[in-house]
């Protein structure tokens, strides 16, 4: 369906022409009407607009002017002008202003239907090309730069500006922003995927959202995109000078702007789900971002998407600066940053798995506080981090339970598995309690897997003592990097393994020395010495005798 506005000061006009469309079942269009040219540009500021017919005299502003307006709004507009005057110098004004047709009102109704359904044939016709451009744009998507990337990761996930910006980056990198300057933020999350859906990854979905964003927004807007945790789409964007005039006198927090962003994202929406088959909902900030902002800013964007999600609510764009009655998000108390917490959840993890208590049992309190704060602020955000910290335990529970199945099963604390805890204090002894328990059974289990390399050493050791025993042969055995396994043996035996493979076959040679049917050599070779000589130098170094005179002793002996 496509958006037809109807634009003359005579009323009669208006009305007459909108009652001949939607008697017309051949055409599905939204039929808009406005009295005045300024009229016309506040609908124009609040919804897409695909066709425009309007009267080329009017109060104020002509319908030419109007043209042009309504061509910087949406580039992509199709116009179409009425008038009771065939003089050529109107007639040129029009085509250098780009405007389809040039209907007389004399002329009737047919011209004028004719020139829409032309109008809506040149939209389809740029719909396709749109089509090509978008898919040209995705392959040049998926080369774009790592490091740009992780710039943008490291501002959303809270890092400060100061130590994420460097002016040459955007030099480096092609990114069109002014970082001197505020932003705007758009967050998008996919719905749902359909079974018509013309992608079938991530990647082509996003790409396929992006652009069609990119493609409606004028070029006065200077834009960038990420996608983060391999979900949530966002962008920024900043209006170029010229960009004033989309902004009401004295409105310093742009909100004008936003107003026409979010006009946008209704075109977006509607053909991301009626040309590939994508369900998206949108959150858009509240106002101008400051770069040091922009990680808090990404919480509040993210949460709204989540609660809306909650809520069964399909195809949302949410507008944070103007918060409804289902909204728990608080505009300017946002929760602690991402950056900080995943570190802390992080740090958990490697103290957890190296079995350090102190500073496991530590951190878990951390965390705990972290989580009452957050959840008091910002409850949807709040309770995915809590999620998160089981989800850390469940982990290394299942991975301590795994490692010995001759053990008890040990569950999680009594917490409720949807909600929160009623007495977080208990909770957090319970947790901590629960952290020592994990530590002490992987640091036993570290223990048990060392100590299972070693006898694969000894096993290795006793079957080849004929064959190739360097450090490198023995580790490709074990699995192990040759250097490491060095150290690994010595940290655990207090020797080097040079010294326990002497000592190994110095024994079996002691062994083999008993059975006088074999000779010296025969015993050297089995050994994997090249040389008899070779071999009883050996053996005197390690028993202070000879193979021959350690014979004559057993001899004697018996």
């Amino acid at each position: 369906m496509y958006r037809l506005l109807i634009v003359d000061d005579e009323p009669n006009i208006v009305n007459g022409l909108m009652h001949q469309f939607q008697e017309m079942s051949e055409l599905e269009l939204d039929v808009c009407k406005a009295y005045s040219a300024s009229e016309a540009l506040d609908i124009a500021g609040r919804t897409k607009i695909d066709v425009v017919i309007s009267d080329i005299r009017m109060p104020g502003r002509s319908g030419l002017d109007l043209a042009e307006d309504f061509l910087y709004y949406w580039p992509s507009c199709r116009f179409i002008i009425l008038t009771g005057y065939s003089e050529f110098d109107y007639v040129y004004t029009a085509i250098q202003k780009n405007v389809d047709s040039y209907i007389l009102k004399s002329d009737g109704m047919e011209p004028i239907l004719d020139a829409v359904k032309a109008a809506v044939v040149k939209i389809e016709e740029a719909n396709r090309n749109r089509d090509l451009l978008e898919k040209a744009r995705q392959q040049w998507k998926a080369t774009e730069p790592l490091l740009k990337k992780e710039f943008f990761e490291a501002l959303l996930q809270g890092e400060p500006a100061s130590s994420v910006i460097r002016y040459k980056h955007f030099d480096e990198l092609t990114i069109p922003l002014d970082p001197k300057e505020p932003v705007l933020m758009i967050a998008g999350k996919v719905d749902m995927w359909e079974e018509t859906a013309s992608y079938s990854s991530k990647l082509d979905v996003f790409g396929a959202i992006q652009n069609l964003f990119a493609g409606y927004l004028p070029a006065a807007f200077k834009i960038e995109s990420a996608v983060m945790e391999h979900s949530v789409l966002v962008w920024f964007i900043q209006p170029a000078a010229d960009a004033a005039k989309l902004i009401e006198d004295g409105d310093s927090k742009g909100s004008g702007l936003l107003t026409y962003l979010k006009a946008i994202l209704e075109p977006v929406q509607n053909d991301s789900k009626e040309r590939h088959g994508i369900s998206a909902s949108f959150a858009i900030c509240g106002g101008a971002v400051a770069w040091d902002s922009i990680g808090k800013e990404f919480v509040l964007l993210k949460t709204a998407l989540q609660q809306s999600r909650i809520f069964g609510q399909r195809m949302a764009v949410i507008d944070l600066g103007m918060p409804d009655g289902l909204t728990m998000w608080e505009s300017g108390k946002p929760p602690a940053s991402s950056h900080d917490f995943n570190n802390r959840l992080d740090r958990l993890d490697k103290y957890l798995g190296a079995g350090d208590e102190r500073e496991a049992s530590e951190m878990t309190g951390q965390l705990i506080g972290d989580l009452k704060r957050d959840i008091s602020v910002n409850y949807m955000t709040g309770i995915e981090r809590y999620y998160k910290f089981l989800a850390a335990y469940i982990s290394h529970v299942n991975g301590t339970n795994a490692a010995d199945n001759s053990q008890p099963d040990i569950r999680l604390p009594s917490i409720p598995a949807i909600g929160l805890p009623a007495e977080w204090e208990a909770m957090e002894e319970q947790f901590i309690e629960l952290s020592l328990w994990v530590c002490r059974r992987n640091k036993e289990q570290a223990e048990k897997r060392e100590n299972i390399v070693v006898e694969r050493i000894h096993k290795f050791v006793g079957e080849n003592l004929g064959g190739d025993l360097s450090l490198a042969r023995i580790a490709e055995a074990v699995y192990f990097n040759p250097s490491y396994l060095s150290r690994f043996y010595k940290q655990l035996s207090g020797r080097n393994l040079s010294e326990y493979i002497n000592a190994t076959k110095a024994k079996a040679a002691s062994q083999m020395l008993a059975d006088m049917n074999l000779k010296v050599n025969e015993i050297a070779l089995k050994l994997g010495f090249d040389s008899p000589s070779y071999f009883t130098a050996f053996f005197r170094k390690m028993t202070g005798t000879s193979p021959q005179e350690y014979r004559e002793a057993l001899l004697e002996r018996r």
